[in-house]
């Protein structure tokens, strides 16, 4: 009986504790079709109220960088997520607030990025149910613009630069189960602050997993991020990015 116990524990360790040391390691490219929306105020004043659909941003897109990157041993783990892109557009028209007929003519570049750096709890240790979401996110913004109002001939000019890099704690819950056959889902949620006022996003998504050990996964989802910027005083600006988002996951 004690042998048999003996064996059964080192089996027990062997299998356990082994498997629970290797690093699971993942990249998921994708795309986020999303759309901006910008409410800028001075002193309480409205100067921008719109919202820029994802295919005027694609034709002005100039760069983008979107991926994810995972890395989970056992419980534990450290998640990537990187969103960086930068849009220019010249001679774009808004009206202003007011209904006199006046237009606000921008020549702009801007450039936005979010990092998010996340460590992971996942109790079960297998990627199902409920894991820990915990870090920073870094939210960068570049933005040279120049604006002209303008009724019916053009108006004076101003030119507006900005640089400025926000750092927030973040906290959020993921959730992930099983469907039939090779199918999955999964939401997440967070919310950061302390750079910014307050960013929250959610983020469901269903995946589908193929390959001879499981190591490819497209998913398909949306994906919804407000964030209410700390920035001079007298100057209140709130964005929205929200739209459907599809990648290729690869596990190694």
């Amino acid at each position: 009986m004690n042998r048999r116990l003996l064996a059964a524990l080192i089996a027990l360790a062997a299998s356990g504790p082994a498997a629970a040391e290797e690093w699971d390691f993942s990249v998921t490219p994708y795309v986020w079709a999303t759309d901006v929306g910008m409410d800028v105020s001075v002193r309480d004043r409205t100067i921008v109220d719109a919202t820029v659909p994802f295919e005027d941003l694609l034709e002005d897109l100039e760069s983008a960088v979107i991926l994810r990157a995972d890395a989970m041993r056992g419980a534990h783990g450290v998640a990537i997520d990187l969103f960086d892109v930068t849009v220019a557009d010249g001679g774009a028209r808004m009206p202003l607030p007011g209904g006199a007929g006046d237009e606000l003519v921008l020549d702009a570049e801007i450039g936005m990025t979010l990092l998010d750096v996340t460590g992971v709890y996942d109790p079960a240790g297998d990627g199902r149910g409920l894991a820990l979401l915990y870090g920073v996110r870094i939210v960068g913004q570049e933005e040279d613009i120049t604006a002209t109002i303008v009724d019916g001939e053009p108006g004076a000019s101003r030119r507006y630069r900005a640089d400025d890099t926000f750092v927030d704690g973040l906290l959020g819950l993921r959730y992930s189960g099983a469907l039939p056959g090779r199918w999955s889902y999964e939401i997440s949620a967070d919310v950061s602050t302390g750079g910014t006022e307050l960013t929250w996003s959610v983020n469901p998504s269903i995946g589908y997993t193929f390959g001879a050990n499981g190591q490819f996964r497209l998913t398909a989802g949306y994906r919804y991020l407000a964030a209410d910027f700390d920035t001079k005083p007298g100057v209140d600006m709130d964005m929205t990015l929200d739209g459907f988002l599809a990648g290729f996951r690869f596990a190694f």
